[in-house]
């Protein structure tokens, strides 16, 4: 049999297009299919049989036309770009990356196919080299802002917030472009402008449900939680499967006091969890769940998606005259990190340690920024910086450990870490639990935060102080306001708790409505941010049968009086699963016992750890009934309440407020950890001693 000859197939072609043309797409299949069977080597019957069943879904066949057509002569880019989206679509993207790249080989100015590539290295984490595969399709196609577009968003992805800005201003305003335009300006503390390009989105296309996800997530930072929980309802409506959004419709809920379906919706979330599935970030799993096991998942989870671990190797230690150590935080402000670190900073022993602020957080004319930028030892703003550049910066500056103060909380750049800025990386104070990720090598913690038996929930190596926090002596003390200056009753016992509303969950309130009711003309005295949370607590008082007045409220306050503030409660009552840390050593500072309940995880665990530092272990409740019996205990007897508070006033000689010891206790870890490093160790569990070598 003689071969066809080239061009053969052309007039079934022909009427397998007019077919199509005329919506007989089934027909014109049939006619291709044809075509390929009797000349198996003409090209182009290959190319358009796989567009045919690429356009009604059949991907796996439409793949096995576009393999068979890219085999044939001429090589052209345009099957090689078809056969990589069929691979794509087939969930195939190494392959698919082949073809596309053979597509751009073939043809340089094939903007689509540079466009598809730089997809599947952002789906494999490949930042860069999307970017550079970006730049090639801009340069190919300057008049499509897709590509611009896509751009911001990798430039979002890394963290360079001014740079994916300036690429949106060169695009149109459509909902989109103005959804990751109110991203990049919220990661530039500019959340006004942020809220309007929000608004611009929705007002283009108000079922935007990532545009609603976004505008809720920035009203919920803004503290406009009923507005909030609105766009959150919203975004669940039109797109319930949404990564993260069920836990956090529900943290937005717990400012409100919105306990609607709470024990269920926590059940739901522990399920999805355990099933792998981005349905909550670890913050606002702690406030909802006492479960070391469920919050080390969830950590894994974010981490593995919002900064895996890049490719290279550590930077190598190199033993130098000083230890260098960066603190690498957004909070270096009027902020509950600072108001504990700021006197740390500035004892550590400078003959031994070089100590480095890479603030990532806007340079702001406040106090603390103020006495933080003289305390340390370079002052470094790199808020314009990406997570790679952050990373480099540290290693250029020879930072031999650096120090995570902000974890996982919002607008957290864990990518610095990830890209590895120093041989030692540990984090502390942020995050109150496990990163999840490779990229810290160690965990601040003590004996009290992390009992042995939940060791296992921690995937970094533990640094076991002998305590835990750090505190500023430096903090003001003011008088304690008198009761008719705070807005408290005259007479009573007044219980405090100036934790954030959030963590208030339905089981810590019905404990404390079974303390209020058992100590008559008491009080609880609260935080109040928001009219219809307080109207929501006060409705949950009622229907649990107790007196909505025995409620009081204080509005939020500049520091010092809310410390004064503070000093007028008899007894603060702390809170279950989260509990308070900065506003606990607060409390004791102003001589005020804590009342807590030791949980398993390390955020139900921070006030233990506080109370055995400053000589309080009784304060710690084993359970509910021994904490609400405590409660009532030292309410009814004042005997037993002055016996507390006079040990208390010892407190400035106790290690919780032993800012020196403490310090000295910290660089002890830090010159460990390091030596191991130097060493070529791997990191292990390190517990300092109480009197450290």
């Amino acid at each position: 049999m003689k071969p066809a000859r080239p061009g053969a197939s052309a007039a079934l072609v022909q009427r397998a297009a007019a077919l199509q043309a005329a919506g007989q797409a089934s027909e014109a299949a049939q006619l291709l299919t044809q075509a390929v069977s009797r000349f198996p080597r003409e090209p182009e019957a290959w190319l358009r049989l796989g567009n045919l069943l690429a356009g009604a879904g059949q991907w796996a066949r439409a793949e096995r036309c576009y393999a068979t057509r890219c085999q044939l002569p001429p090589a052209a880019a345009a099957p090689f770009y078809n056969w990589g989206v069929a691979l794509t679509e087939l969930g195939r993207p190494a392959e698919a990356s082949q073809a596309y790249q053979r597509a751009v080989a073939l043809q340089p100015g094939h903007a689509a196919a540079h466009h598809a590539l730089a997809l599947a290295h952002i789906g494999r984490g490949e930042l860069d080299a999307a970017l550079a595969a970006l730049d090639r399709a801009v340069q190919a196609a300057p008049e499509v802002p897709a590509y611009r577009i896509e751009r911001a968003r990798v430039r979002l992805k890394q963290g360079q917030w001014a740079r994916a800005l300036a690429e949106l201003d060169t695009v149109p305003e459509t909902a989109e472009a103005l959804n990751l335009r109110g991203i990049a300006l919220r990661q530039l503390h500019r959340g006004t402008e942020a809220l309007q390009a929000y608004d611009r989105a929705l007002a283009l296309q108000p079922d935007l449900a990532e545009a609603l996800n976004n505008r809720g997530n920035l009203r919920l930072l803004a503290r406009q939680f009923p507005a909030a929980l609105a766009d959150l309802d919203r975004a669940a409506a039109l797109q319930p499967a949404s990564d993260w959004l069920p836990g956090l419709r529900l943290y937005a809920a717990m400012h409100l006091h919105r306990w609607e379906q709470f024990d269920a919706r926590v059940a739901a979330l522990r399920e999805a969890v355990g099933q792998g599935r981005r349905v909550i970030q670890p913050l606002a799993l702690q406030a909802v769940l006492d479960d070391p096991v469920a919050q080390q998942q969830a950590a894994r989870i974010w981490a593995a998606q919002a900064f895996p671990p890049r490719a290279g190797a550590a930077p190598c230690p190199t033993p130098g005259p000083r230890v260098r150590v960066a603190y690498v935080s957004r909070d270096f402000r009027e902020h509950p990190v600072s108001f504990l670190m700021a006197e740390v900073i500035e004892l550590h022993d400078r003959a031994r340690f070089e100590v480095i602020a890479l603030n990532y957080g806007a340079a702001v004319d406040d106090p603390m920024q103020q006495r933080l930028r003289g305390a340390f030892d370079r002052f470094v703003d790199v808020e314009s910086l990406s997570d790679v550049e952050i990373a480099e910066l540290a290693r250029s500056l020879g930072v031999d450990v650096a120090v995570d103060l902000t974890g996982l909380t919002d607008g957290a750049r864990c990518g610095i870490f990830a890209a590895r800025a120093a041989p030692v990386q540990m984090q502390y104070l942020g995050t109150l639990g496990t990163a999840g990720s490779p990229a810290y090598d160690y965990l601040l913690a003590d004996a009290t935060l992390v009992p042995p038996e939940v060791r296992d929930a921690y995937d970094e190596r533990l640094v076991l102080l002998p305590s835990y926090q750090a505190n500023d002596r430096r903090r003001p003390r003011p008088a304690a306001l008198s009761r008719a200056a705070a807005g408290l009753p005259a007479q009573g016992f007044v219980y405090g708790c100036f934790n954030n509303p959030c963590k208030i969950a339905p089981a810590q309130f019905a404990a404390w409505v079974d303390i209020l009711a058992a100590v008559p003309g008491s009080v609880l005295w609260l935080i109040e941010e928001d009219d219809e949370a307080a109207a929501n607590l006060r409705r949950q008082a009622l229907a649990a049968g107790l007196d909505p007045q025995r409620l009081v409220f204080a509005r939020r306050m500049p520091r010092e009086a809310y410390l004064a503030h503070l000093a007028a409660a008899d007894l603060f009552l702390d809170t279950l699963p989260y509990n308070a840390g900065t506003t606990a050593s607060d409390a004791l500072w102003m001589g005020v016992p804590v009342l807590t309940q030791a949980g398993r995880s390390f955020a139900a665990r921070v006030a233990a750890s506080l109370l055995q530092a400053v000589g309080l272990p009784d304060l710690v409740a084993a359970d509910r009934v021994a904490y609400v019996a405590t409660a009532i205990r030292l309410a009814r007897e004042p005997g037993a309440l002055a016996a507390v508070q006079q040990r208390l006033a010892g407190r400035d000689a106790s290690p919780l407020f032993d800012t020196p010891r403490f310090t000295r206790h910290l660089e002890a870890a830090y010159v460990e950890a390091l030596r191991r490093a130097q060493a070529g160790e791997a990191p292990r569990d390190l517990v300092v001693p109480a009197e450290p070598r």
